[in-house]
C-alpha cells in the first residue's frame, strides 16, 4: 500500500457513556475479572465504548473507498480517577489516520458530568490492505 498523506482529525462527542452495573458484571466475566464484593470498573472496561455508532461509521468514513481492514494494535489507558459503576460520563474522541505506519489513531478522553477529567485512551488500528477473498463486512 502506498503512504498516505497524515490527515486531519475527525472529532466525535462529547457522547453520553455509562458504566451500567449489568455491563460491567458481565465485561468481568468474560475478561475473567475475579468476583468480589466491590464494584470495580476494570481498567480496560472504556474499549466497549469506543464500538458504538458514531464512532464505528467514522472508521468507516476515514476508510471507505479503500480496500483495507482495521487490526488492533494496541491500546492504553490513562486514568486520572478511578471510574464508578452506575455513573455517567462524557467521552469524546478523535481520529487520525497516520502515514507510517499506517494506521488509525483513535484519542479518547472522558470526563465526569461536571466536566472533571477521569481518564485519557489510545487506541491504534494498524491498516492493512485486505486479503484475497475476504468480503468488506455491511
Amino acid at each position: 500500500m502506498a503512504a498516505e498523506p497524515e490527515s486531519a482529525e475527525t472529532r466525535i462527542g462529547p457522547l453520553r457513556v455509562c458504566a451500567d452495573e449489568e455491563r460491567v458484571i458481565r465485561y468481568r466475566r468474560e475478561i475473567g475479572f475475579p468476583d468480589t464484593l466491590e464494584k470495580i470498573v476494570p481498567v480496560a472496561f472504556p474499549a466497549v465504548w469506543l464500538t458504538t455508532e458514531e464512532i464505528d461509521a467514522a472508521i468507516r468514513d476515514i476508510l471507505a473507498g479503500e480496500d483495507v481492514v482495521p487490526v488492533h494494535e494496541s491500546q492504553s489507558f490513562h486514568y486520572f480517577a478511578p471510574l464508578r459503576v452506575g455513573e455517567s460520563y462524557d467521552l469524546t474522541v478523535s481520529l487520525r489516520r497516520e502515514a507510517e505506519p499506517p494506521r488509525l489513531s483513535v484519542n479518547a478522553s472522558l470526563a465526569t458530568l461536571a466536566g472533571e477529567t477521569r481518564l485519557h485512551a489510545e487506541t491504534l488500528l494498524r491498516i492493512f490492505p485486505r486479503p484475497a477473498g475476504m468480503e468488506p463486512v455491511p
